[in-house]
């Protein structure tokens, strides 16, 4: 069949991510309108599609994507070969005719080189059953092998994304988020609004607003480069902007499609991602095509295109505590820093640690609305902020609330905070430089001074504040900053590290002293505080609106 929809070029540098949420600036007196001014809720949405495309990006989701269709189809055939046999190659050429489709993939947004675009791609893990067995190889010509430009790897992105589709459909329709593009500021002069009647069914002080695409270049083009312009509704929540129904048609002479996406919002962390889409493609021969994908399980994954494909190790969602932890192995590593590196302090003798066991530690800091959960009370100085970190904590209000955690009878894991060794250890993530993110880091990766940057590198910029915690990419293991926003408390009090090997294994510090270990700088401190290997110490009643911590755990 071969029909194509492309995005136009304008379209796809646009930064879109798995997301949406609840919250933020909206006042009583907006929440309290019942029949909302349109210009007022586009507003709104534009908001809060632009507050989380800033703080999610590469979300993957497990995807199942059932296709069908009212005539047999030419369509690729997966690797095939049974258990232990060796991989049989694909020839681009074998094709099979098929009229239902069953695709078990990864679905994920990867960034472009070159522009700050997230593009969506299907990792293909089964289809009709067969594991694809040549995956691996296709992954890494994909993302390691630099197209010439960012348009070209997203045209490669996008032909491997499509690559089983029932009649080799190739089509950038099938996206769940592409229907919120069109709530972007920048597209809104565009189209042409309307405010329908409020659906109950949806969810209370939900509203309809239809659309229309009136403006060339349109956001999504056909054949031959024509402009598809394209049309719809979508169900927004008055009170906050969020979306929670989007549908979305094109036509095209030789094919029409209409595409339904649905959104649930999780409980714990307030953000509202795909639960199904739905899509129907008549095509001008008669056949048709109608297809329903659901979405679970949804993760961080980090992609670097031109340097190197990296998946976070485990995490687990703790249902006791509803902290989600990064399963960390146990290994060995260099601790300290090098007698060259800028800004390094006498405490910071370089020395080998082992960790013998795996142990978890939590992906995020602990934020505002988990202590407030477990504590009751709300000490941050930078409040009003549910997802930013916790601080203003001593070490001793710390314990307080592991104390309170390990005493919940349905509790299966021992919280704590980690040893120093630990902290490092996971700070790093193999990697050896001053940080996780190389020589160098920059305000765009982690929240701290950016007045003061390290070395001699360029200035960047002061937030002033906490930011909401996973704001930026995470480190090589699925760790979100560890580098600034908040001073992190661990277990060890201060003390010069030991030069006795049995010491060094699974290290927990001095005896005894006067001050606790602090790690990771906070966005009041210059970039130096934030280094992989530099150590800082406070008392133990100490507080600050820079001092919050993350939690550690083991299995019972």
């Amino acid at each position: 069949m071969g029909t194509r929809f492309r995005l136009a070029r304008s379209a796809l540098c646009m930064s879109l991510g798995l997301v949406a949420g609840l919250g933020g600036r909206v006042s009583a007196q907006d929440r309290s309108e019942t029949r909302p001014p349109l210009e007022s809720l586009l507003d709104r949405a534009a908001w809060y599609l632009d507050y989380f495309i800033d703080e999610f990006e590469n979300v993957v989701a497990e995807e199942n994507y059932v296709q069908d269709s009212n005539a047999s189809l030419p369509t690729f055939v997966a690797v095939g070969g049974g258990r232990g046999s060796a991989p049989t190659p694909v020839v681009p050429t074998e094709m099979t005719r098929a009229r239902h489709r069953d695709l078990r993939s990864d679905f994920l947004f990867v960034k472009s080189p070159d522009t700050s675009a997230l593009l969506p791609f299907r990792d293909v893990i089964m289809v009709d059953g067969v594991p694809v067995r040549d995956r691996q190889e296709r992954l890494a010509r994909l993302f390691l092998s630099g197209a010439k430009d960012a348009m070209a790897q997203a045209e490669q992105i996008r032909e491997e994304g499509a690559r089983y589709n029932l009649g080799n459909l190739h089509t950038t329709l099938g996206n769940p988020v592409l229907g919120l593009s069109v709530l972007q500021r920048s597209y809104q002069p565009r189209f042409r609004f309307s405010l329908g009647k409020e659906d109950r069914s949806t969810g209370a002080n939900v509203r309809i607003v239809e659309y229309k695409e009136v403006q060339s270049p349109a956001m999504i083009q056909g054949e031959a480069g024509r402009d598809l312009f394209a049309h719809g509704r979508l169900w927004i929540d008055a009170s906050t902007g969020a979306v929670l129904k989007t549908e979305l048609g094109v036509e095209q002479p030789s094919v029409r499609a209409v595409i339904t996406t649905t959104f649930r919002v999780e409980e714990k962390s307030a953000i509202a991602v795909p639960l199904e889409m739905r899509e129907q493609y008549t095509i001008a021969n008669g056949y048709k095509v109608t297809t329903v994908a659901t979405y679970g399980r949804f993760r961080r994954f980090e992609v670097s295109a031109g340097e190197e494909v990296r998946t976070p190790t485990p995490t687990v969602t703790d249902t006791a505590s509803g902290l989600t932890f990064v399963e960390l192995p146990a290994g060995r590593f260099t601790m300290g820093s090098a007698a060259g590196e800028i800004g390094r302090n006498a405490d910071e003798t370089l020395h080998d640690v082992e960790i013998t066991h795996p142990f978890l530690l939590g992906q995020f800091e602990v934020t505002q609305q988990e202590w407030r959960a477990v504590m009751g009370s709300s000490p941050s100085q930078n409040s009003n902020c549910a997802r930013c970190p916790v601080e203003n904590v001593s070490f001793v209000d710390v314990q307080q609330f592991l104390a309170k955690l390990n005493a919940n009878p349905s509790a299966t894991l021992r919280y704590r905070l980690p040893t120093e060794a630990q902290w490092e250890y996971a700070c790093r993530a193999r990697t050896t430089g001053p940080f996780s993110t190389g020589e160098n880091v920059t305000t765009a990766q982690a929240n701290y001074n950016g007045k003061f940057p390290y070395a001699s590198f360029s200035a960047g910029d002061s937030r002033g504040r906490t930011v909401p915690v996973g704001s930026f990419p995470l480190n090589p293991w699925g760790l979100a900053d560890m580098h600034g926003n908040v001073w992190e408390w661990t277990a060890d009090w201060y003390g010069p590290y030991s030069e006795i090997a049995a010491v060094n294994i699974d290290a927990t510090g001095a005896a005894a002293g006067d001050t606790r270990v602090i790690r990771g700088g906070s966005y009041l401190f210059d970039a130096n505080s934030a280094r992989c290997g530099l150590r800082y110490t406070h008392a133990p009643q100490d507080k600050g609106p820079s001092l919050g911590f993350r939690v550690a755990a083991d299995r019972r």
